[in-house]
């Protein structure tokens, strides 16, 4: 479970990092993720995510926050299954509308959460 607890870090470290410095190519996912297709595979990744955040939270040093983390990617990810396309595409211009700089000050969230968990993983392997 540690393994998958540090797969989660390093995916939502590797999202906010290329949000951070090519803001452009998280915009054109975007652009797709807001499709009909794009929605469920978007909904099943977080779903998937937060369910194996939420197993795998035993294997960090602070398993209560990350308990806490997993159920809310994992509602995300319903919320993205729910929401209808033409809404879906009405938030993606709001976001995309803002600009790559709003793009990457939101990517702070994704970076500082993964360096969380990849560092409370890390730190429960050397105190045991």
């Amino acid at each position: 479970m540690k393994i998958i607890a540090l797969l989660i870090s390093a995916l939502m470290v590797l999202v906010g990092l290329t949000a951070v410095f090519w803001p452009e190519g998280l915009m054109e996912l975007a652009r797709y993720a807001h499709t009909s297709s794009g929605l469920y595979v978007a909904a099943f990744g977080r779903i998937a995510l937060g369910a194996l955040l939420f197993m795998a939270a035993a294997a960090t040093r602070t398993p209560r926050t990350v308990r806490v983390i997993g159920p809310l990617i994992f509602v995300a990810g319903l919320a993205t299954a729910l929401i209808s396309v033409e809404r879906a595409q009405l938030l993606s211009d709001w976001w995309l509308g803002h600009g790559p700089d709003f793009l990457r000050i939101a990517a702070c969230f994704p970076l500082v959460v993964g360096l969380f968990i990849g560092g409370a993983t890390l730190a429960k392997g050397r105190s045991s």
